[in-house]
């Protein structure tokens, strides 16, 4: 690389990064409600109560969705940061089985 095309590399990296909108909020105010008005706040709570609905939804009774929190949940557990807090095990493992259990993201 002779010297004009570092310049011309310094000043395109230079763009990019002025145009690069900051973030300003980390979390959307829609996003922030969610662990009083999100699915798994709501629905997987009300279908812990009825067992044959909460195996059709995840395809696991009850005893085996704890059992495996128990087993994975030390696994997927993130840390607290000063930024945001992160989803609960039980939330992760949820949107997991949700997923394998139907294909929908």
């Amino acid at each position: 690389m002779d010297d004009r095309e570092i310049v011309a590399f310094g000043v395109a990296l230079l763009y990019l990064r002025r145009r690069r909108p900051r973030r300003r909020i980390w979390v959307h105010e829609i996003l922030q409600g969610r662990e009083q008005h999100g699915e798994f706040h709501r629905l997987v709570q009300e279908l812990r109560l009825d067992g044959e609905r909460f195996q059709r939804y995840f395809r696991l009774d009850r005893e085996q969705f704890d059992r495996l929190l128990s087993t994975v949940g030390p696994v997927i557990t993130m840390t607290t940061t000063n930024y945001r807090r992160p989803i609960p095990p039980a939330e992760r493992l949820a949107i997991c089985l949700r997923f394998l259990a139907t294909g929908d993201s």
